[in-house]
């Protein structure tokens, strides 16, 4: 009995920490170094001409693979204001935004949440 508490407690977490990394919810605030990085690589990336390579910017449709849960997920980077994770609109202060942003086609993301270690794989990037 106390072992399917346990299975559905962990299940739970599992669940909050992977709702937690796809936005941002109003009441969480990031930290001023945090933002500061985040819109430095905004900037940095309307800046940038063209290059060989696709670069993860606001906008795209990216598909990852979530290598622990061994699924494919398909989202689009938004601003914040346009965020809905419900509808794959993640936005790009998001943990998992933060991260995607600047990213190419293979790389591997890892995000810590609630002493967890979650990663993705990027698979494609799409305007």
């Amino acid at each position: 009995m106390f072992s399917r508490y346990i299975n559905r407690l962990q299940k739970r977490m599992s669940d909050c920490a992977r709702q937690k990394y796809f936005h941002m919810p109003w009441s969480l605030v990031l930290k001023p170094t945090e933002l500061a990085a985040s819109l430095a690589l905004l900037e940095h990336q309307t800046k940038t001409t063209h290059t060989h390579t696709r670069r993860i910017a606001i906008g795209d449709k990216v598909t990852l693979f979530d290598v622990k849960e061994k699924e494919v997920i398909i989202l689009t980077l938004t601003n914040s204001r346009d965020s809905a994770p419900e509808k794959g609109l993640v936005s790009c202060l998001s943990p998992l935004g933060r991260e995607l942003l600047g990213r190419i086609t293979g790389d591997v993301i890892e995000i810590k949440i609630f002493f967890r270690t979650e990663m993705f794989r990027v698979v494609r990037i799409e305007e």
